[in-house]
């Protein structure tokens, strides 16, 4: 009895090299441990707006970030959980949710820490953190027991739905307070940490301020910078908070005071709806208590906190020890990376061979699986696009354990939305895959999807970007072997001399073949890809000489051109092969197109016999053979060869005698 297969939930989030990102993943994957879900991770790109302050914003990275998304379709999830307000973090283009949902498939969706509606996807929830209540604890603190009286605010972006409500909070805050709200105390950061600039004109419009309150802990760092360069002492003469309790906030000079998001509670109540969801019951919404965390950058002593976040700080102490033993690793790997990159740009005598390495490369990795999807043709991206996902990508490359296959994109399977999952060999346990966009520049090129841990995604990110590289130099390799291929088959028919026949004046020989050649070439970049080959010849051309003369039997020769051309259609090349033969191609629309152009040759000659006035017929012979796909010149002359033997049959069926008695 075949096995069930299991059901598929798709978490996105933004960067998974933000701390809260890999702790939230990491305490997913242990709650769903046991459940028998498969897991599939997608993850945005390197914040945009990061690679822009080092002059790199051009590089790709921003064009190509929403696109993963949509490649889900292939996996065809279950149900989707997805923290939206990380996918637009960092990104200088952001996405309105409702727009990002039209790409997704129409399954339940899990909605973190964001209250908007899905009406798209009938069943979603939200999960949230009680971002207002945290924050408003945080800002009531600082006004009741520190006596602050001009706090400054940065906030997170103006459509993150965390943003709002912990502006809200501090706005409300404030006027419960007896303080009223003041727009120039507030900028509008993008929840990185590299908001040095907004954080200066904080202080230069404000030089007064007695606080500084952050909606993130990233931002918070800035503060720190800032106010070192500016003389303020952070806990002192500046009070700073900061929102989320990243694993470094208890250790940063002086500790952060922050709110703690507890993530291991989302994650926990995230599965436990999952499940409820897969076992046929009913999901509904949530909302996740946040909690105020004093330290010593808002004034206060280091007082014995709360015995959740304790705990938490010490797992941050570990999380902090693992993240450096980690980049240590990830250096080593680099060294990994580069030998990588060698052996794979020097696979590049086909599609297939480059991706026959890949395999192997992924074996020596000990990937336990993997595999990598291409688009039909490279799509240029622009800023803040979205790709639609085609009906079907082709899968190149095919890695299981030790096992793997790979091909040239022509002879790849197709695979449509839905059928990822059929390649995935079934195990006892769940499979967490992770999808990665293959890119260089703007052009992007397809995923590679991968069975690793997520701890090592870093890596593997850093990999995908060496693959994306690699086949753009692949793609230029290809290209030049083509163009050669090319010139060496133009250099094989300009070795015969290129003239027209001068009775005629029609093409020789040599000038037939070269334009039959260039017209299969000029078809096919169009797509089109069916062509007769035709073969004909006058009719008793002996006769005619013995009884008439060699200006008569030229004649019959030039008139005979003459017919065969009028029957093809306009450009088709044609010209005279031999004494009374003749050689053309055309263009092939329809399966009756040959038989079609034999009545309009017979046609055409009755006309001619009719109103020539000669004492003889000029009858033409032809035989045809129907070519779907060209190799190279020696499979054209095959071609030729097919049609002259049904020109053969049919001259059987002339008449015994052209002189008209």
């Amino acid at each position: 009895m075949e096995k069930k297969r299991r059901p598929v939930v798709g978490i996105m989030t933004g960067q998974f090299s933000e701390d809260n990102s890999i702790k939230f993943l990491n305490m997913m994957i242990r709650e769903l441990q046991d459940s028998d879900i498969d897991v599939r991770f997608y993850f945005g790109g390197v914040s945009t707006l990061v690679l822009e302050k080092f002059g790199m914003s051009d590089i790709g990275f921003g064009c190509h970030h929403f696109s993963l998304y949509s490649y889900c379709n292939y996996e065809a999830p279950d149900a989707l959980v997805m923290i939206f307000g990380s996918i637009n973090v960092g990104q200088k283009q952001h996405m309105e949710i409702h727009d990002f949902m039209k790409r997704m498939p129409r399954v339940p969706v899990i909605l973190l820490k964001e209250d908007t509606e899905l009406p798209e996807n009938p069943g979603s929830i939200s999960i949230n953190m009680d971002n207002y209540g945290g924050m408003y604890t945080c800002v009531a603190h600082l006004l009741e027991v520190h006596h602050v009286r001009k706090p400054g605010y940065i906030s997170g972006p103006k459509d993150h739905s965390d943003s709002r409500l912990r502006l809200a909070a501090y706005r409300d805050a404030l006027k419960e307070h007896g303080i009223s709200y003041d727009e120039s105390l507030v900028v509008y950061g993008d929840y990185e940490s590299h908001v040095d600039n907004l954080v200066e004109k904080l202080f230069e419009y404000n030089p007064d301020m007695d606080a500084v309150i952050s909606a993130n802990d990233e931002m918070a760092m800035a503060v720190y910078r800032v106010a070192a360069r500016l003389g303020r002492t952070v806990g002192e003469d500046l009070l700073v908070t900061g929102f989320d309790n990243i694993p470094i906030a208890a250790h940063m000079d002086p500790p952060l005071t922050t709110v703690y998001q507890d993530y291991s509670e989302i994650a926990r109540a995230t599965a436990g709806e999952l499940k409820k969801l897969f076992s046929g019951q009913k999901i509904s919404t949530k909302l996740i208590p946040a909690i105020f965390i004093p330290r010593a950058s808002c004034g206060c002593s280091e007082q014995k906190r709360e015995s959740r976040a304790e705990e938490e700080d010490s797992k941050g102490s570990i999380l902090l020890m693992d993240t450096w033993l980690h980049a240590s690793q990830v250096e080593m790997r680099s060294m990994v990376l580069a030998l990588m990159l060698r052996e794979l740009q020097s696979s590049t005598s086909s599609m297939k061979a480059f991706f026959d390495k890949l395999a192997q490369e992924m074996i020596h990795l000990n990937i336990r699986s993997s595999f990598v999807f291409l688009l039909e043709e490279p799509v240029t991206m622009l800023d803040g696009e979205m790709i639609e996902a085609p009906e079907s990508i082709r899968l190149v490359m095919k890695q299981w354990g030790e096992e793997s296959e790979a091909y040239d994109l022509e002879h790849a399977p197709r695979i449509g939305y839905g059928q990822m999952n059929g390649l995935i060999r079934t195990s006892e346990g769940s499979v967490h895959m992770t999808d990665f966009i293959l890119f260089h520049g703007r052009d992007q090129y397809g995923i590679w999807s991968a069975e690793i841990d997520i701890d090592d995604a870093v890596f593997y990110e850093m990999l995908s970007l060496e693959i994306g590289s690699a086949l753009y130099f692949l793609r230029i390799s290809l290209e030049e072997q083509k163009l050669r291929r090319d010139l060496e088959v133009k250099n094989e028919i300009l070795d015969y001399t290129a003239r027209h026949d001068q009775l005629t004046g029609e093409l020789n020989r040599t000038g037939v073949m070269s334009r039959i050649v260039e017209f299969i070439s000029e078809k096919r970049s169009k797509g089109e890809c069916c062509f007769l080959v035709i073969m004909a010849d006058l009719d008793h051309l002996k006769q005619i000489n013995d009884n008439f003369g060699h200006n008569e039997g030229d004649s019959a020769i030039c008139a005979s051109a003459g017919i065969i051309k009028n029957a093809l259609p306009e450009g088709s090349p044609f010209g005279r092969t031999g004494g009374d033969e003749f050689t053309a191609i055309m263009e092939c629309a329809s399966p009756d197109d040959g038989d079609k152009l034999m009545n309009e040759i017979k046609r055409s000659c009755r006309e001619y016999n009719e109103n020539s006035g000669k004492d003889y017929y000029v009858d033409v012979s032809a035989g045809f053979s129907l070519m779907t796909e060209y190799e190279d010149i020696q499979q054209l002359i095959r071609i030729i060869q097919e049609a002259d033997e049904m020109l053969y049959e049919e001259k059987k069926k002339r008449r015994k005698s052209v002189v008209r008695t």
